[in-house]
């Protein structure tokens, strides 16, 4: 019998983001609160939320609510990877 294991973390813990192409990431981060900025910054389409969360010393939840606004103003895009099973 195989055994299947699944991850520790749901996939949206692992999602992955960076910032658009050509999104002026000095003017918008000087716009944002202390934590938003730190958030913006940090992105670079290989950190999850779940690392996002602990460097930004968050909530997966807050960080995953931030991520969607930045969304919904086109300032970042989701990564997809498919990550296998170890």
């Amino acid at each position: 019998m195989t055994e299947i294991r699944t991850p520790e973390r749901p996939p949206e813990a692992s999602a992955v983001f960076r910032v658009v192409s050509g999104t002026p990431i000095t003017t918008l981060a000087g716009q944002l609160p202390r934590w938003e900025r730190w958030v913006l910054l940090l992105l670079d389409g290989k950190r999850s939320i779940v690392d996002l969360a602990r460097l930004t010393q968050r909530s997966e939840l807050d960080v995953a609510y931030t991520l969607v606004r930045f969304l919904q103003l086109g300032y970042i895009e989701s990564i997809q990877f498919l990550q296998p099973l170890v």
